[in-house]
């Protein structure tokens, strides 16, 4: 099949850098990414040239010796009307099957966030607590009370 790609970032590309056939999307990506020696952290965006029900992928390159490629979600840009690009947070195609709204991350801010309430108890009690025994000792030692 006969795919085109272009990088999407940090520097966007105006016209279709590269265009060549290939078994499959992934491959494809992977000579674009050989190709041109990107660097890491670069993103770019894949198109296969079969016409209106084309797929388009976007990818980023993780490692460069050997080249590393994983799907990434399309960057929204301040010039982009709606429908041009999804939001970095929105599920995607390319992403799996479950919802790519924190997973793991939110779940462990949620317990980080308990926990610190809980241990903001605990120090607020332990302070009160020993106001009270430094109250007993004072009254004990400078009045002779008891």
């Amino acid at each position: 099949m006969k795919y085109t790609a272009r990088c999407t970032w940090p520097e966007k590309s105006k016209s279709w850098e590269y265009l060549g056939e290939s078994e499959s999307l992934e491959e494809f990506a992977l000579a674009f990414a050989t190709d041109k020696a990107l660097a890491v952290d670069t993103e770019f965006v894949v198109i296969e040239k079969a016409g209106a029900e084309s797929e388009i992928e976007f990818f980023k390159v993780t490692r460069a010796s050997p080249y590393g490629l994983v799907t990434a979600a399309p960057r929204v840009e301040s010039e982009s009307g709606p429908g041009k690009a999804a939001p970095q947070d929105a599920p995607t195609a390319a992403v799996g099957g479950d919802d790519n709204f924190g997973g793991v991350e939110a779940i462990a801010g949620a317990w980080r966030g308990v926990i610190a309430n809980v241990l903001m108890f605990v120090k607020a009690g332990a302070a009160a607590l020993l106001f009270f025994l430094a109250a007993i000792f004072l009254a004990k030692w400078l009045f002779n009370a008891w």
